[in-house]
């Protein structure tokens, strides 16, 4: 398995993950920690993009961590320093969620970080419980030898003894004897039935009244058999008992005596009481109705119907607010308001109904012409913000909204009672085919239907829209349709934006070639004999991360574009040309023999050659590959290629990146031609200082030539601050403090330079620690850094700058005389004094 496919796994895992090295200060202790590597899931978690975050230090990742009361750094730093792991549960108040944090180091001074969210578990452990606490009073857990282990309480003081008395006791030192021989009986059928057990008993204090009801669960564990007692507290409910046939009592007084007709019935629907206001509402005596069937009293028109309605309510369906006519003696129906309840026992079963009604007769009178009115307005209000049409039955035009005027062209008094399809005039955008008339298919089934996602509306005035709409019809009280209402939109932006979606999935939002997704795609589709042979060149842009260093990445964009363009001027129309990665380029040729395959990458590689940009002549490594078999797998194909490419890719890479070394600074003495006098003069003054030092030749030479690029970061400063000749501002001089940093980006990228890198980037330290960028101090400090410091120092004094006048040389020495033991390495200095003194 490959580096990639584990990192691919580590990257898709659910669970946040972070690598890291501890940074630690002069004394060994650890101050901070630096990210190496992250994936997607720490991303989340974090809310900061990996790619930021790399090489970032944790404190400046997340500034608060130096306030939080727990000291991560010290934890993390111990496990990277002692190389072992720890795991921890901490919630970050910032996020208000838990993490469990694993971490553990794979070897010294490093550390990986592994962070799971476990916030849902910790508040479901809370919700138990909270929902064991909510639904009893008291709920105690019992082992199968009758001790407490146990007990869950919401109000202490609802315990008759206090909870740590309980805890650690047997049942009999709770309870009297005869109590708790009572509980065992029950405590036995519980284990034996496996089922809830339900116990009543008193309190066991003489001056406590109240009643409880146990309810006793037995769980079977094979490891820990328990029982758990859920203990309500239902003092009340035997008071209540007592009261109750009190409020029977009362309750059948205040319902014979209501101003609303009020009736109740068993489960067989024979009417068992029937008070005044509802013998005004049939016409019928009390004593005329109690007993008869419930029948009686529907009109034979509708009396199945009302059965049938009745028998759903004994099965327990809801009835609230229900209309039945109701049959008064003289013959007259009456339509009446229902609201029902059932009477139930203790073991839910329905023995009584009681109704409530209302005379609605004349109201409903009223609806009834205003209902078909009113439902087209309203539908057509719901839908005002759209284009708005409604027809009437015959699928004439009724009404056209504003916005429905706009996009057919037709005005309301011009519309109004024509057909539909005259004023609504839909086609179909592939076919060009008139579409069928929504209301006349909404008519025909009744049903609500949509248009296809191709329907054009061609306005009166000749305008094209493409749109989106619904039709749905019109109904009265009695279900019957008397006309349809057409909801439309201008959907042009929404098409536009889809299009403009379904582009860039495929393509690399940089270049505008195909991305690797379509590339996959395109790659598995030809795959087949037809298109046989099948070649495949892929490319890598020489030098993309050294014309980001040095010129930023607005200078690599377009060196990418650049390529890109000249790809596309050289290949068929057919040819698949995709960006598959940073800056790797890959082209699928149907069709193809290598050999035409190869002259094509031969006329790219020469025609880019002759083109130059920020950073000089510009590079690409080709590799190639084709398949002639249908055997061969594409997938080798691929690799084939790309094993040319890299090969090619090495051999060429030091000269390559030698060369952009020399234009880098080539165009840096352009940009600034005193550079140039300052690098020659820097070199020799370290090369002396070297060589009196007994340095050896190739350390010298080192020196040398560190000398003559240790500004070459300079290239990525913006002129106008390397050219101010008044003072600079701090932002202006932390841009100038960047280019060690810069230097070393550009440096380290290449072999030949790569040993000179770490000299120039500590070039600007100081010997007392306060230097940059790292605040190293005394010989933390390579020896060459000291030495190039020094001669920097001094031709910068004597030469000087645009925003300071050059001192004299008895100035400059005496400035790096009071620099000594701070500044400067005293040992250095007297070597260097030495040697100005001699010139």
């Amino acid at each position: 398995m490959t580096n990639n496919f584990y990192h691919q796994i580590i990257n898709n895992l659910f669970i946040g993950y972070a690598y890291h090295r501890i940074i630690c200060n002069p004394q060994g202790f650890p101050v901070d920690s630096q990210f190496i590597d992250a994936n997607k899931a720490f991303e989340m978690i974090s809310g900061l993009p990996t790619e930021k975050i790399i090489g970032m230090k944790i404190t400046e990742a997340f500034p608060n961590i130096k306030n939080s009361k727990f000291n991560w750094i010290e934890f993390f730093g111990e496990i990277a320093l002692n190389h072992h792991s720890n795991e921890i549960e901490h919630c970050i108040q910032p996020l208000n969620r838990w993490y469990r944090i694993h971490a553990y180091s794979p070897k010294p001074s490093y550390f990986i970080t592994l962070i799971e969210d476990i916030t849902t578990e910790k508040k479901d452990i809370d919700e138990k419980k909270l929902l064991l606490t909510t639904l009893h009073d008291i709920v105690f857990e019992i082992s199968s030898d009758y001790y407490f282990t146990n007990v869950l309480v919401r109000n202490e003081t609802s315990l008759f003894i206090p909870k740590n008395n309980i805890i650690g006791s047997r049942l009999t030192d709770i309870f009297t004897a005869t109590v708790t021989a009572e509980m065992l009986f029950f405590f036995e059928v519980a284990r034996t039935s496996h089922q809830k057990q339900n116990f009543e008993y008193k309190s066991p204090i003489l001056s406590d009244e109240r009643w409880f009801l146990a309810e006793i669960i037995y769980f079977d564990d094979k490891i820990s058999p328990k029982f758990v007692v859920s203990i309500h507290d239902i003092t009340e409910k035997k008071e209540h008992a007592k009261d109750l046939q009190e409020t029977k009592e009362y309750l059948v007084n205040l319902i014979q005596y209501a101003n609303a007709p009020i009736i109740t019935w068993s489960p067989d629907f024979k009417i068992t009481e029937f008070n005044f206001a509802f013998e005004q509402l049939t016409g019928r005596s009390r004593a005329d109705v109690l007993g008869q069937h419930l029948k009686l009293l529907f009109p034979n028109a509708s009396k199945l119907q009302t059965m049938f309605f009745l028998r759903q309510l004994a099965n327990g369906e809801r009835w609230e607010s229900a209309e039945i006519p109701i049959l008064h003696i003289s013959g007259k129906e009456r339509i009446v308001l229902w609201n029902k309840a059932d009477i139930r026992n203790s073991e839910g079963q329905i023995i009584a109904t009681i109704a409530q009604g209302q005379d609605i007769t004349q109201r409903k009178l009223m609806e009834k012409s205003l209902f078909v009115e009113k439902e087209r307005l309203q539908t057509t209000l719901l839908s005002i913000g759209d284009g708005v049409i409604s027809t009437d039955a015959k699928g004439r035009v009724t009404l056209v909204n504003r916005v429905a005027e706009i996009l057919t062209g037709w005005c309301q008094l011009e519309a109004y009672g024509r057909p539909l399809n005259e004023v609504l005039n839909l086609f179909d955008e592939d076919t060009r085919k008139p579409c069928d008339n929504p209301a006349d298919y909404v008519l025909k089934v009744g049903e609500i239907v949509e248009l296809n996602n191709h329907t054009i509306l061609l306005s009166k005035n000749g305008r094209e829209f493409p749109i989106e709409d619904s039709a749905a019809p019109i109904r009265d009280q009695d279900g019957q349709i008397t006309g349809v209402v057409i909801v439309f939109r201008d959907c042009s932006d929404k098409k536009e934006k889809q299009a403009q979606i379904e582009y860039l999935s495929y393509h690399d939002h940089l270049t505008s070639l195909y991305n690797r997704r379509f590339f996959d795609e395109e790659l598995s589709r030809l795959n087949t004999l037809r298109n046989l042979p099948l070649s495949l060149l892929i490319f890598d842009v020489n030098g993309l991360k050294l014309t980001n260093d040095a010129f930023g990445h607005i200078a690599g964009d377009r060196l990418l574009i650049e390529v890109a363009n000249t790809m596309k001027s050289m290949c068929r129309c057919d040819d698949i040309i995709a960006r598959i990665g940073g800056d790797e380029f890959a082209i699928l040729l149907p069709k193809t023999e290598i050999d035409e395959a190869k002259k094509l990458a031969k006329r790219i590689n020469t025609t880019l050659s002759q083109q130059h940009l920020e950073a000089g002549q510009i590079s690409i490594s080709s590799g190639w590959g084709v398949k002639t078999m249908v055997d061969e797998t594409i997938e080798a194909v691929f690799k084939a290629a790309e094993n040319k490419m890299y090969q090619y890719k090495i051999s060429e890479r030091n000269s390559i990146r030698n060369e952009s070394i020399q234009f880098i600074m080539k165009t840096l003495y352009e940009k600034l031609p005193r550079e140039q006098n300052h690098s020659e003069q820097v070199s020799k003054i370290s090369g002396y200082i070297g060589s009196a030092m007994g340095l050896t030749n190739e350390e010298i030479n080192e020196l040398i030539t560190a000398g003559s690029l240790h500004d070459i970061g300079k290239i990525a400063i913006d002129n106008e601050i390397l050219d101010k000749a008044d003072n600079l501002s701090a932002y202006e001089w932390s841009e100038i403090r960047r280019h060690p940093e810069i230097s070393y980006s550009i440096l380290s990228s290449v072999n030949d330079y790569a040993p000179l890198a770490n000299i120039i980037l500590l070039h600007h330290e100081r010997f007392d620690g306060a230097g940059y960028p790292k605040g190293l101090a005394g010989k933390q400090i390579p020896i060459q850094a000291r030495i190039i410091a020094i001669a920097d120092a001094y031709d910068a004094m004597t030469y000087g700058r645009p925003y300071k006048k050059p001192m004299s040389i008895e100035s400059a020495i005496k400035e790096i005389i009071a620099g000594e033991g701070t500044q400067f390495d005293p040992q250095i200095v007297k070597i260097f004094l030495k040697i100005i003194a001699k010139s």
